[in-house]
C-alpha cells in the first residue's frame, strides 16, 4: 500500500499535534454516547431518552422532509437530548449528481433540527436523474475503489458541501465484498483530506471491509487515515456469514448482540482517535430492556481509554448523572 505520508493533501506531523490542519472540528460539541433509531417504531427513541441512564444523543435517518420528525425532535430537545441527521439520501460516490434542491432539502432538515454535522455512508443512494433512498436500491451500493471511482467521490462530496453549511462525515458503507484495488483506508484517507471532511467509522463495517479483503488483522491499513477526522465512531450487533470456498462476511444486523470482533475495533478506534466527539449505539429493532446495558458497557469502555479528553469526561459525567 503506497505510504500515506507520500501523499501531497496529508497534514504534516506538526500540524496534527497542533490541530492547526482542522480547524473546523474545535467548535464541535461533544456529544458524549448516544443512540442510533427510528422514529415511530420500537424501541422508541424518546422514551428512552427519558430514562436514567438513556442516550446523550439520538441519531437518526428518515425522509428528506423535515416535517416527518419534527413532533419527535421536540420532544427530545425538550428534554435536553441533541439528535444527528444521517441520512441515506445523498451521493457521495458514483456517476450520478446531486440535485440542487435535493440538497436544499436536507440543509434545511439539518438546520431544523440543529444536527451538529451531517454523516453518511460513502455509497450510490439513487440512479439517474431523480433523487431517492438506499433502501430503494434494496441496500448500500459501495464505491469502486480505484483512481475513477475516487475522482466521482470527490466531486459528488463537493456537490454537497457547496449547498449544505454543515460539516460532512464520511463513512465507509459495508460490504460483503470489495471492487477495485485500493485498501478503502487508503481511499477514504484521500477523500477526506480532498473534500476537508470528516469521518465516521462504524466499527462493524470496518470489520466487514477486512473480511472481504481476507486479511485477519482487523485494524489493517489504519494508519492510512488521518484519525485525527474521525468525529463519530458507531458500534452495532451484527453476524460473520461462511462463505463458499472459505471466505467469511460481516452482515449488519443492529437488533442482536455486539461481536467480539465488532468489540475489538471499537476499543481501539476509542483509544486512538484524539478528536473524537461522539459515539453511537446502533440498535434498531433490538429488544429495549438490552439497549440501556450496552450503553453503559460502552460508555465504561470510553471513560477508561478515550483518547479524546472530552469524550473522555463526558462519559464519565453521564455515568454518575
Amino acid at each position: 500500500m503506497p505510504d500515506p505520508s507520500a501523499d501531497p493533501t496529508a497534514p504534516s506531523a506538526a500540524d496534527r499535534a497542533s490541530g492547526a490542519a482542522l480547524p473546523w472540528i474545535a467548535p464541535l460539541p461533544f456529544l458524549g454516547t448516544g443512540l442510533s433509531l427510528s422514529f415511530g417504531v420500537e424501541p422508541d427513541p424518546v422514551a428512552l431518552a427519558g430514562q436514567p441512564g438513556g442516550p446523550a444523543f439520538i441519531e437518526y435517518a428518515g425522509a428528506v422532509q423535515v416535517d416527518h420528525v419534527q413532533d419527535a425532535v421536540g420532544r427530545l430537545h425538550a428534554l435536553g437530548v441533541p439528535v444527528l441527521y444521517h441520512p441515506s439520501c445523498l451521493n457521495l460516490c458514483g456517476p450520478w449528481g446531486n440535485p440542487t434542491p435535493w440538497l436544499q432539502a436536507v440543509a434545511a432538515h439539518c438546520d431544523t433540527v440543529q444536527s451538529a454535522w451531517l454523516a453518511q455512508d460513502v455509497a450510490v443512494c439513487f440512479v439517474g436523474e431523480e433523487p431517492g433512498y438506499s433502501i430503494d436500491l434494496g441496500w448500500f451500493v459501495p464505491p469502486v475503489l480505484d483512481e475513477e471511482g475516487l475522482r466521482q467521490a470527490i466531486e459528488r462530496v463537493r456537490e454537497v458541501r457547496a449547498v449544505v453549511d454543515r460539516p460532512l462525515l464520511l463513512e465507509p458503507a459495508p460490504v460483503t465484498f470489495q471492487v477495485g484495488p485500493m485498501h478503502i483506508f487508503e481511499w477514504l484517507g484521500r477523500l477526506a483530506r480532498e473534500t476537508d471532511c470528516g469521518l465516521l467509522l462504524d466499527a462493524g463495517h470496518v470489520v466487514s471491509h477486512q473480511l472481504a479483503r481476507g486479511s485477519a488483522d482487523l485494524l489493517d491499513g489504519i494508519d492510512a487515515l488521518d484519525l485525527d477526522r474521525v468525529i463519530e465512531v458507531h458500534v452495532a450487533g451484527g453476524v460473520i456469514r461462511d462463505l463458499p470456498g472459505g471466505a467469511r462476511a460481516y452482515v449488519d444486523a443492529h437488533d442482536l448482540p455486539v461481536l467480539p470482533e465488532t468489540w475489538q475495533v471499537l476499543t481501539a478506534l476509542v483509544a486512538r482517535c484524539p478528536e473524537l466527539r461522539a459515539v453511537c449505539v446502533e440498535c434498531e429493532g433490538a429488544v429495549a430492556r438490552s439497549i440501556l446495558p450496552l450503553l453503559r458497557r460502552v460508555r465504561e469502555q470510553i471513560a477508561l481509554t478515550a483518547a479524546s479528553e472530552g469524550l473522555r469526561a463526558r462519559a464519565r459525567q453521564e455515568l454518575s448523572a
